[in-house]
């Protein structure tokens, strides 16, 4: 016997759309578990509002490149006017 009992394994690649997509609900996952955002909420949560209205809509591609000057930047939108995203909010990111 030659000791290997495995089967040989093929790595999934996956297309530019699926891997964007993928990106996508990493940065979900990170607001869900990591910043506490609801998940019933997540399209409506301020730390969602401020991050999608700066572009920032991807995990790898946006999301873990932010510094804490864009973080200081961060605004949302209350009752029209855009306003800086709550001292409490950017703390959690």
């Amino acid at each position: 016997m030659s000791g290997t009992t495995g089967t040989a394994s093929t790595a999934a690649t996956l297309t530019p759309a699926e891997e964007k997509r993928a990106d996508k609900d990493r940065l979900l996952t990170a607001l869900v578990n990591v910043c506490g955002v609801p998940y019933a909420h997540c399209r409506t949560h301020p730390i969602a509002l401020a991050l999608r209205r700066d572009g920032i809509t991807q995990f790898n591609m946006d999301f873990i490149h932010m510094t804490e000057a864009d973080i200081d930047a961060l605004q949302c939108e209350k009752s029209g006017v855009l306003v800086p995203l709550e001292l409490n909010f950017k703390m959690i990111l």
